[in-house]
Parts: C-alpha cells; structure tokens; sequence
C-alpha cells in the first residue's frame, strides 16, 4: 500500500512540473562581455573635448626666461577611435590650440628685447592634427571608455602669432599697451609628439614639440617644448 502511495505522489509532482508555463525566459550574460558596435568601447567611437595646459620649460635659459604658471593655453577639438581590440584602439584627432609665453623681466633677459616691461609675452594659436593609438588597461570593462594610455604624434599649422607688451608710465600715470600681430621671427608650421593618461571622461596630456618655433637667427631663444594639461571628455 505504501508503494502504492509513494508512486502515485511521483507521478503527481512530474506531472505538475511538465505542466508549468515559463512566463520570463532572459539570458543574463555578464556586463564585461558585451561587444557593442557604438559607444565608449564600441567598434567606433567620436567625442569634443576640452582642456587647459601650461608650460613646462625643460632648459633653462636667461637671456629668454619664461614664467612657468602664467605661461599656459587652452585646447578645443575632436577625435575618432577606432578599436582593434579590447585592449588597443587606432585614432586621430583634430584641435585647436593656443599657447601663451610669458616672460620673465630680468636685467639678463635679451629677448625679445632687453627692455623691462610690466608685461611680455608671445602668443600663438594652432590647428592641429594628430595619430594616437590607444592602450586600455581594463581589456574586462563593460561598454565604458575605462583606463587607458594614448600615444601619438601630431602637426599643425601657426594661424596666428603675436608680440605683445604692457608698460606703466609713471610720470603720466598711464598704462601703454602694445601688440604685434603675425610676427616674423616664428616659423608657420609645428609637429611632435602627444600622450594621454586617462580616467574614462578625464585625461591628464602633454605634448612634447619636436620642431622649433622660433626662426633663424633666433634660435638660441627656442620657446619651451613641452606643455602638461588637464583635459575633459564631451559625449
């Protein structure tokens, strides 16, 4: 009677199970999986960014001594990457640059003039170009820009240069400002190379100038080539 009882109840409890509808069916597969054709790690990816660098002199130089904070620029641009893997995209980027050369006024100072001014400075605005590729350290994240290292060169094109000086007239209690526009003693065209350090939408970057800036006979006046900045993402 027992078995009897017990095979019934077998029979029973299959039966219910055959008999359940599946009402939610859905693949779970894990985030760091997914391989999406747009977005931050999609096949292909485009963002506007922005950022604000100084000058960082790597020689010193007296006779043409540039300040260190108040030298400094902003950029505005775009890029595209393209990525080859998980772990490295191919990109380029287009922006637009501009730099600020203060100087120093010191009694050693012979450029661009020997003269004490309130104020003295360089200033010079670029369009650029540049190749990078990009390493992610993070090959597992999801569809997120992540942590990487970007590597590349750059090239530009000076559309603007110019001289400028601030001078305080004590005698008359005026102030005198003075500005040159396409100056001559700095070349039309630059090149070097360009790095990145970034933290999805944040990015810290240099540039490195391998080309020089200033004309012949004035090179032993070379602005400083390398610029640091702070950089943000837009997408």
């Amino acid at each position: 009677m027992k078995k009897i009882l017990f095979s019934c109840l077998l029979v029973f409890c299959i039966t219910s199970l055959q008999a359940q509808t599946t009402l939610i069916s859905k693949q779970v597969l894990p985030l760091d999986s997914t391989r999406p054709h747009l977005g931050p790690n999609g096949k292909t990816f485009n963002n506007s960014f922005f950022g604000l660098h100084f000058v960082v002199p790597t020689e010193v130089n007296d006779k043409a001594p540039v300040k260190i904070i108040s030298s400094s620029g902003f950029r505005l641009g775009w890029m595209q990457k393209y990525r080859i893997s998980n772990f490295l995209s191919l990109g380029y980027l287009v922006d637009f640059n501009t730099y600020e050369y203060a100087y120093d006024q010191t009694e050693k100072k012979d450029f661009p003039d020997t003269l004490i001014h309130k104020k003295q400075s360089i200033g010079v605005s670029s369009l650029d170009g540049g190749l990078y590729f990009r390493f992610n350290f993070d090959t597992r994240r999801g569809n997120f820009i992540g942590h990487y290292l970007d590597a590349g060169a750059y090239a530009g094109y000076h559309i603007s240069r110019s001289y400028s000086t601030t001078d305080e007239i004590e005698a008359f209690d005026e102030i005198s400002r003075n500005r040159i526009t396409r100056l001559h003693l700095i070349e039309r065209y630059q090149y070097g190379l360009y790095g990145a350090i970034g933290l999805n939408k944040f990015t810290i970057y240099g540039r490195y100038r391998l080309s020089d800036i200033i004309e012949w006979p004035y090179q032993s006046a070379e602005l400083p080539r390398l610029t640091v900045g702070i950089g943000l993402c837009i997408f």
